[in-house]
Protein backbone atom coordinates (compact mmCIF):
# COMPACT_ATOMS: atom_id res chain seq x y z
CA UNK A 1 0.00 0.00 0.00
CA UNK A 2 1.52 3.36 -1.08
CA UNK A 3 2.14 6.14 1.59
CA UNK A 4 -0.52 8.61 0.53
CA UNK A 5 -3.47 5.69 0.29
CA UNK A 6 -2.47 5.35 4.11
CA UNK A 7 -2.17 8.74 4.82
CA UNK A 8 -5.93 8.90 3.23
CA UNK A 9 -7.28 5.89 5.62
CA UNK A 10 -5.73 7.63 8.25
CA UNK A 11 -7.16 10.68 7.66
CA UNK A 12 -10.25 9.48 7.14
CA UNK A 13 -10.29 7.66 10.30
CA UNK A 14 -9.77 10.97 12.33
CA UNK A 15 -12.38 12.54 10.42
CA UNK A 16 -14.78 9.58 11.55
CA UNK A 17 -14.06 10.90 14.84
CA UNK A 18 -14.45 14.10 14.33
CA UNK A 19 -17.91 13.90 12.84
CA UNK A 20 -18.78 11.55 15.70
CA UNK A 21 -17.64 14.01 18.33
CA UNK A 22 -19.58 16.97 16.34
CA UNK A 23 -22.59 14.92 16.17
CA UNK A 24 -22.23 14.32 19.94
CA UNK A 25 -21.79 18.01 20.65
CA UNK A 26 -24.87 18.66 18.66
CA UNK A 27 -27.40 16.26 20.41
CA UNK A 28 -26.25 17.54 24.16
CA UNK A 29 -28.81 20.47 23.92
CA UNK A 30 -31.43 17.75 23.07
CA UNK A 31 -30.07 15.97 25.83
CA UNK A 32 -30.16 18.74 27.95
CA UNK A 33 -33.85 19.43 27.31
CA UNK A 34 -34.95 16.43 28.80
CA UNK A 35 -34.23 17.91 32.32
CA UNK A 36 -35.89 20.62 31.40
CA UNK A 37 -39.30 18.91 31.18
CA UNK A 38 -39.79 18.41 34.56
CA UNK A 39 -38.79 21.78 35.90
CA UNK A 40 -41.33 23.32 33.06
CA UNK A 41 -44.47 20.87 34.43
CA UNK A 42 -43.48 21.69 38.27
CA UNK A 43 -43.27 25.34 37.71
CA UNK A 44 -46.34 25.51 35.61
CA UNK A 45 -48.40 23.64 38.17
CA UNK A 46 -47.01 25.61 40.67
CA UNK A 47 -48.41 28.68 38.83
CA UNK A 48 -51.90 27.07 38.44
CA UNK A 49 -51.76 26.32 42.24
CA UNK A 50 -50.84 30.31 43.04
CA UNK A 51 -53.64 30.99 40.51
CA UNK A 52 -56.18 29.29 42.40
CA UNK A 53 -55.05 30.38 45.44
CA UNK A 54 -55.03 34.44 44.07
CA UNK A 55 -58.77 33.19 43.32
CA UNK A 56 -59.72 31.89 46.63
CA UNK A 57 -58.13 34.63 48.49
CA UNK A 58 -60.14 37.29 46.58
CA UNK A 59 -63.13 35.35 47.06
CA UNK A 60 -62.46 35.56 51.00
CA UNK A 61 -61.72 38.91 50.41
CA UNK A 62 -65.07 39.56 48.99
CA UNK A 63 -66.87 37.90 51.47
CA UNK A 64 -65.09 39.62 54.45
CA UNK A 65 -66.42 42.59 52.30
CA UNK A 66 -70.00 41.55 52.06
CA UNK A 67 -70.38 40.17 55.53
CA UNK A 68 -68.68 43.16 57.01
CA UNK A 69 -72.01 45.30 54.94
CA UNK A 70 -74.12 43.03 55.78
CA UNK A 71 -73.00 43.05 59.65
CA UNK A 72 -73.52 47.22 59.16
CA UNK A 73 -77.04 46.56 58.26
CA UNK A 74 -77.97 44.90 61.31
CA UNK A 75 -76.16 47.11 63.45
CA UNK A 76 -78.13 50.36 61.93
CA UNK A 77 -81.33 48.42 61.94
CA UNK A 78 -80.87 47.51 65.39
CA UNK A 79 -79.65 51.11 66.11
CA UNK A 80 -83.05 51.92 65.09
CA UNK A 81 -85.26 49.50 67.46
CA UNK A 82 -85.96 52.56 69.70
CA UNK A 83 -87.84 54.84 67.03
CA UNK A 84 -90.08 51.70 66.69
CA UNK A 85 -93.81 52.58 67.79
CA UNK A 86 -96.25 49.63 67.64
CA UNK A 87 -95.77 45.69 67.88
CA UNK A 88 -96.54 45.50 64.33
CA UNK A 89 -93.40 47.79 63.43
CA UNK A 90 -91.40 45.69 66.22
CA UNK A 91 -92.49 42.63 64.18
CA UNK A 92 -91.96 43.63 60.95
CA UNK A 93 -88.57 45.08 61.99
CA UNK A 94 -86.97 42.15 63.70
CA UNK A 95 -88.02 39.92 61.07
CA UNK A 96 -85.45 42.12 58.51
CA UNK A 97 -82.95 41.53 61.12
CA UNK A 98 -82.79 38.56 60.99
CA UNK A 99 -83.01 37.72 57.60
CA UNK A 100 -80.02 39.92 57.56
CA UNK A 101 -78.64 37.59 60.92
CA UNK A 102 -79.39 34.42 58.51
CA UNK A 103 -77.18 35.75 55.67
CA UNK A 104 -74.44 36.11 58.01
CA UNK A 105 -74.54 32.83 58.81
CA UNK A 106 -74.42 31.72 55.31
CA UNK A 107 -71.73 33.46 54.54
CA UNK A 108 -70.04 32.87 57.62
CA UNK A 109 -70.20 29.29 56.24
CA UNK A 110 -69.18 30.02 52.94
CA UNK A 111 -66.50 32.21 54.08
CA UNK A 112 -65.45 29.02 56.72
CA UNK A 113 -65.25 26.46 53.37
CA UNK A 114 -63.01 28.99 51.24
CA UNK A 115 -60.72 29.06 54.64
CA UNK A 116 -60.56 25.57 54.56
CA UNK A 117 -60.06 25.15 50.39
CA UNK A 118 -57.19 28.00 51.41
CA UNK A 119 -55.53 26.21 53.77
CA UNK A 120 -55.46 23.11 51.42
CA UNK A 121 -53.75 25.46 48.43
CA UNK A 122 -51.69 26.19 50.87
CA UNK A 123 -50.48 22.60 51.20
CA UNK A 124 -50.61 21.85 48.04
CA UNK A 125 -48.06 24.65 47.29
CA UNK A 126 -45.86 24.07 49.50
CA UNK A 127 -45.82 20.72 48.30
CA UNK A 128 -45.13 22.01 44.40
CA UNK A 129 -42.91 24.36 45.80
CA UNK A 130 -40.67 21.87 46.85
CA UNK A 131 -40.75 19.78 44.08
CA UNK A 132 -39.82 22.49 41.77
CA UNK A 133 -37.03 23.16 44.14
CA UNK A 134 -35.67 19.37 43.38
CA UNK A 135 -36.23 20.06 39.76
CA UNK A 136 -33.94 22.99 39.74
CA UNK A 137 -31.25 21.90 41.55
CA UNK A 138 -31.61 18.61 39.35
CA UNK A 139 -31.62 21.20 36.04
CA UNK A 140 -28.62 22.53 37.47
CA UNK A 141 -26.55 19.83 38.26
CA UNK A 142 -27.50 18.08 34.53
CA UNK A 143 -26.50 21.99 33.36
CA UNK A 144 -23.32 21.62 34.71
CA UNK A 145 -22.55 17.72 33.62
CA UNK A 146 -23.29 18.69 30.15
CA UNK A 147 -21.53 21.91 30.00
CA UNK A 148 -18.49 19.75 31.24
CA UNK A 149 -19.18 17.24 28.57
CA UNK A 150 -19.41 19.88 25.69
CA UNK A 151 -16.06 21.02 27.19
CA UNK A 152 -14.40 17.86 27.18
CA UNK A 153 -15.29 17.14 23.72
CA UNK A 154 -14.49 20.31 22.44
CA UNK A 155 -11.56 19.68 23.65
CA UNK A 156 -11.10 16.33 21.77
CA UNK A 157 -11.77 17.62 18.62
CA UNK A 158 -8.90 20.42 18.84
CA UNK A 159 -6.68 17.64 19.67
CA UNK A 160 -8.03 15.63 16.17
CA UNK A 161 -7.93 18.45 14.49
CA UNK A 162 -4.47 19.07 15.10
CA UNK A 163 -3.34 15.71 14.31
CA UNK A 164 -5.53 16.00 10.95
CA UNK A 165 -3.82 19.25 10.08
CA UNK A 166 -0.78 17.28 10.24
CA UNK A 167 -2.05 14.81 8.09
CA UNK A 168 -3.03 17.30 5.19
CA UNK A 169 0.11 18.79 4.75
CA UNK A 170 1.27 15.44 3.85
CA UNK A 171 -1.17 14.36 1.59
CA UNK A 172 -0.94 15.57 -2.41
CA UNK A 173 -3.74 18.41 -2.84
CA UNK A 174 -4.87 16.86 -5.49
CA UNK A 175 -5.49 14.26 -4.01
CA UNK A 176 -7.14 15.61 -0.89
CA UNK A 177 -9.70 17.94 -2.79
CA UNK A 178 -10.81 14.49 -4.22
CA UNK A 179 -11.16 13.11 -0.94
CA UNK A 180 -12.67 16.16 0.76
CA UNK A 181 -15.23 16.25 -2.60
CA UNK A 182 -16.20 12.59 -2.01
CA UNK A 183 -16.07 13.54 2.05
CA UNK A 184 -18.78 16.23 1.28
CA UNK A 185 -20.89 14.08 -0.97
CA UNK A 186 -21.09 10.69 0.14
CA UNK A 187 -21.78 11.76 3.86
CA UNK A 188 -18.65 11.71 5.23
CA UNK A 189 -17.72 8.36 4.21
CA UNK A 190 -14.41 8.84 1.28
CA UNK A 191 -12.25 6.00 2.11
CA UNK A 192 -13.67 2.53 2.33
CA UNK A 193 -12.49 -1.24 2.67
CA UNK A 194 -13.11 -4.41 -0.21
CA UNK A 195 -13.41 -7.30 1.11
CA UNK A 196 -14.34 -10.39 -0.84
CA UNK A 197 -14.67 -8.36 -4.39
CA UNK A 198 -17.58 -6.10 -2.40
CA UNK A 199 -17.01 -1.91 -2.03
CA UNK A 200 -18.06 -1.79 2.16
CA UNK A 201 -19.11 2.08 0.64
CA UNK A 202 -21.82 1.08 -1.17
CA UNK A 203 -21.88 -2.82 -0.66
CA UNK A 204 -21.70 -3.16 -4.54
CA UNK A 205 -19.74 -5.66 -6.47
CA UNK A 206 -16.34 -4.55 -7.90
CA UNK A 207 -14.80 -6.34 -11.36
CA UNK A 208 -12.21 -9.30 -10.24
CA UNK A 209 -9.55 -7.56 -11.76
CA UNK A 210 -9.93 -4.54 -9.90
CA UNK A 211 -10.59 -6.32 -6.89
CA UNK A 212 -6.80 -8.26 -7.69
CA UNK A 213 -4.99 -4.44 -8.39
CA UNK A 214 -5.94 -3.08 -4.97
CA UNK A 215 -4.82 -6.67 -3.37
CA UNK A 216 -1.66 -7.00 -5.12
CA UNK A 217 -0.50 -3.44 -6.00
CA UNK A 218 -1.89 -1.30 -3.17
CA UNK A 219 -2.52 1.66 -5.84
CA UNK A 220 -5.02 4.50 -4.92
CA UNK A 221 -8.15 2.84 -6.84
CA UNK A 222 -11.77 4.31 -6.92
CA UNK A 223 -15.13 2.26 -6.72
CA UNK A 224 -16.66 2.08 -10.43
CA UNK A 225 -20.20 2.94 -8.48
CA UNK A 226 -19.61 4.89 -5.37
CA UNK A 227 -16.51 6.41 -6.53
CA UNK A 228 -14.91 6.04 -3.12
CA UNK A 229 -11.54 5.35 -2.21
CA UNK A 230 -10.79 1.38 -2.13
CA UNK A 231 -7.92 0.02 0.21
CA UNK A 232 -7.23 -3.49 1.41
CA UNK A 233 -6.26 -5.09 4.66
CA UNK A 234 -5.28 -8.17 4.93
CA UNK A 235 -7.30 -10.73 7.18
CA UNK A 236 -6.08 -11.41 10.71
CA UNK A 237 -4.15 -14.63 10.54
CA UNK A 238 -6.38 -17.70 12.35
CA UNK A 239 -5.53 -18.27 16.00
CA UNK A 240 -2.55 -20.41 15.77
CA UNK A 241 -3.15 -22.08 18.97
CA UNK A 242 -6.72 -22.86 19.56
CA UNK A 243 -8.04 -24.04 22.96
CA UNK A 244 -7.63 -27.97 22.70
CA UNK A 245 -10.97 -29.57 23.47
CA UNK A 246 -10.58 -32.29 26.32
CA UNK A 247 -11.45 -35.78 24.73
CA UNK A 248 -14.14 -37.64 26.53
CA UNK A 249 -13.12 -40.43 28.56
Amino acid sequence: MNEQLKLLIELQDLDTEIVSIVDNIELLPRKFSQFEVPLKEARTSLESINKKAEVLNKKKHDKDLELDEVQDKIDKLKARSSDIKTNKEYEAHRKEIEVFENNIYKIEDEILVLMEEIEASAGNMRKEEEIVRKAEDEFKKQEKIIEEEKNRLNSEIEVYKARRNDFVTRIDKELYDQYMQKFDRLGGLAVVQVRNEICLGCNTNIPPQLYNDIKETGKTYTCYYCKRFLYYLEPPPPDENPQSIPQSS
